[in-house]
């Protein structure tokens, strides 16, 4: 099991050797800066001691600047002191809120999927000291249902049977103390995978969930359940890196949960 729970820990993610976002070594003509993982200017003041910090070509960087920006809109929504106002070029169709706090949005021209992908490779870099080139159509469950103009209804939602699975799966090896995981900003920003095999034995893969301040609750009043952000990715030459968690597959495991596509749920 792999864990970045201390600054410590983070500062030596920080020395990485290659860029996160696209692979290759740095050089003198294409230096390093660092980059904060999810963006800084998401959290809170009080919840930026501790934060994630990789290093990426200025370039790369710079190619994720406007995805960074709605990042920040959208977890702005999930603070109490926020004024409603949508991410940058979105369009904010619909806000339920509870006790005077959002518990529900519906957003048009929001770039989550580009968001979490960046996240995504980060973790895996952070955690296994290698490139992540992912591929991820259909792999990852979003936290909120986006709104399609086009149609004037939510776009469809990428919910597939095995994101139960999966989400299961991370619960019930977080409960045996079993998963890889990296937490930052206080606590408010989580990452968790687990390591497994299909069921014919020939493709490894990982299961993760991403939480932001608890962003399953963004999509509770517009699909009437929480929705966590959860998915599935596996790396080019099919193994399971170094020291990686893996799930426990010679036992049944009967833990009961509710919320069935919160990864996070205790």
């Amino acid at each position: 099991m792999i864990e970045i729970t201390t600054p410590q820990q983070a500062r030596e993610v920080a020395q990485l050797d290659f860029c996160y976002m696209c692979g290759r070594p740095f050089a003198d003509d294409n230096p390093s800066t660092r980059d904060h993982v999810p963006p800084r200017s998401i959290f809170l003041t009080k919840d930026r001691n501790w934060p994630l910090i990789l290093p990426a070509h200025a370039q790369c960087n710079s190619e994720y600047s406007f995805s960074d920006e709605q990042a920040k809109g959208l977890i702005g929504l999930l603070h109490p002191t926020n004024t409603g106002t949508p991410p940058v070029r979105t369009e904010l169709v619909g806000i339920i809120k509870r006790d005077d706090k959002p518990a529900g949005v519906l957003l048009a021209g929001l770039s989550l999927g580009t968001i979490v992908c960046k996240i995504l490779r980060a973790c895996h870099s952070a955690l296994y000291h290698e490139y992540l080139p992912a591929r991820t159509e259909n792999m990852i469950l979003l936290p909120l249902p986006i709104f399609d103009p086009k149609t004037g209804d939510m776009a469809k939602e990428a919910h597939l049977p095995q994101h139960e699975v999966f989400c299961k799966l991370i619960k019930d090896n977080r409960k045996i103390s079993n998963v890889d995981r990296i937490e930052a900003y206080n606590g408010k920003f989580r990452f968790e995978v687990v390591w497994t095999t299909t069921d014919d034995g020939l493709t490894n893969f990982a299961a993760f969930g991403i939480d932001i301040y608890e962003w399953h609750h963004l999509a509770d009043e517009v699909l009437g359940r929480p929705q966590g952000c959860v998915g599935f990715y596996k790396v080019a030459n099919n193994t399971i890196p170094n020291g990686a968690a893996s799930a426990n597959r010679s036992r049944e495991f009967r833990f009961e949960y509710s919320e069935a596509l919160n990864p996070f749920e205790r």
